[in-house]
């Protein structure tokens, strides 16, 4: 183009190259966002299934609480209609018994009455004088005497024997009696026995079904739990190189933005690298010691060595937050080591962290260790001092390949510089 009579040249190619830069950055941020969204929505998916799943085990396992109790009953029932049975039987036999002794009874009783009678009828014969005629009939004195004592005893004999054949026709009635109503008794108990072992019986089948129907359910969420587990992990590893490559070309394209900007401002920086501000050469090592964490402040070591890029507190580039811990630049691949003894609490990928591994060391003490190209613990895990925990890498989006450490206590940031040698 002209101006003022003079041929002005201008260089688009700096344009081209940060339109370059910026187009597939956009697509890559709306394709990570998309995924991110799927991924989410997956997440809320699982932990909606895992609480269905958890909730299907507790109706289950109730379920089953009742199929036992309806078991121990159906158990009991049969055992006491078991014992009603033998109880039945026994009255039975009693009863038999007891007929089989009051017929016999009966049979004596009708031949005593007949004796009886036969008595009575000679007696009314001679007439209610046979005392006074014995007396008066003028015969032996002794004889007399004899026969009026054999008169009397028979007389008793005769009162005692009615009596006795009464008592036991009253005793055999009563037995009888207490005998038929029992046998009622235990006929009806084992009939109404009967009905509630069927009840329990026709329970037990409908907890059964639905015992069966739960355990169904279980298997099937188990299924899509596992296969939604597979789809998270896959969409995860899908974000997390999406975001590096994100990473990669914002990266890519703010330098070519400073480098345009170098070149209108006619500065030339050389293309020097950020310089380090100092240099770690030595790591944890394995030590015991029964002091608590607070306690060996000033005797530890940096997790990795390398070139510390940044210091505590300092302001990051660009201006915004400071710097919460320190940036060890390393070689790709090299053992992340645990500074001290403690517990893993997170072992997980986290957006702007990556591979993020935080160990607690107790009195409210965290060490954080992130941007790793792999972890090498899980959640639970005891590690000792100098344990490799993890390796270096740049997960995260970091552009360099490093190492970010952070120290917390009661989730604030503390200088680590103030706890190593």
């Amino acid at each position: 183009m002209r101006s003022s009579g003079k041929l002005i040249r201008v260089n688009f190619r700096p344009f081209l190259v940060l339109l370059a830069l910026a187009w597939p950055l956009c697509a890559s941020a709306n394709q990570a966002d998309r995924k991110q969204s799927e991924l989410e929505a997956l997440k809320r998916r699982l932990q909606t299934l895992q609480q269905e799943f958890r909730d299907t085990q507790t109706h289950r396992q109730e379920a089953a609480d009742e199929l036992r109790q309806s078991e121990r009953a159906i158990s009991s029932a049969v055992r006491q209609l078991r014992q009603l049975d033998g109880e039945r039987q026994r009255a039975k036999t009693d009863l038999q018994t007891l007929t089989q002794q009051a017929d016999a009874a009966a049979a004596r009783i009708r031949e005593q009455q007949v004796h009886l009678a036969q008595a009575l009828k000679a007696a009314y014969q001679r007439g209610q004088g046979d005392a006074l005629k014995l007396i008066l009939n003028g015969a032996d004195p002794n004889q007399t005497a004899r026969d009026l004592r054999y008169l009397a005893h028979l007389s008793r004999a005769q009162h005692a024997m009615i009596e006795a054949l009464r008592a036991d026709l009253a005793q055999l009635a009563a037995l009888q009696q207490q005998t038929a109503q029992k046998s009622t008794e235990l006929t009806q108990l084992q009939a109404a026995r009967e009905a509630e072992q069927g009840k329990l019986l026709a329970d037990k089948r409908a907890r059964e079904q639905v015992l069966q129907k739960l355990s169904v359910q279980i298997q099937q969420q188990r299924r899509e739990i596992s296969n939604l587990k597979r789809d998270e992990r896959s969409l995860t590893q899908l974000v997390e190189r999406l975001n590096r490559l994100m990473a990669q070309q914002a990266a890519r394209a703010r330098a070519a933005q400073q480098a345009q900007k170098k070149q209108a401002a006619g500065s030339d920086t050389g293309g020097q690298p950020r310089r380090a501000v100092a240099v770690n050469i030595e790591t944890p090592v394995a030590f015991r010691s029964d002091r608590p964490f607070s306690g060996l402040k000033g005797s530890l070591r940096l997790p990795v060595a390398g070139e510390l890029m940044n210091r505590f507190g300092a302001q990051r580039e660009g201006g915004g937050v400071s710097w919460k811990g320190l940036f060890i630049r390393a070689a790709e691949g090299t053992s992340v080591k645990a500074i001290a003894a403690g517990q893993v609490v997170f072992a997980e990928w986290l957006r702007g962290f990556g591979n993020l591994i935080i160990v607690d060391h107790g009195e409210g003490y965290m060490s954080l260790y992130s941007n790793n190209e792999s972890l090498y613990k899980q959640v639970g895990e005891r590690v000792q001092p100098g344990d490799a925990i993890a390796t270096v890498g740049n997960s995260g989006g970091q552009p360099d390949i490093g190492l970010y450490f952070e120290m917390r206590h009661q989730s604030r940031p503390v200088n680590p510089l103030l706890w190593v040698k």
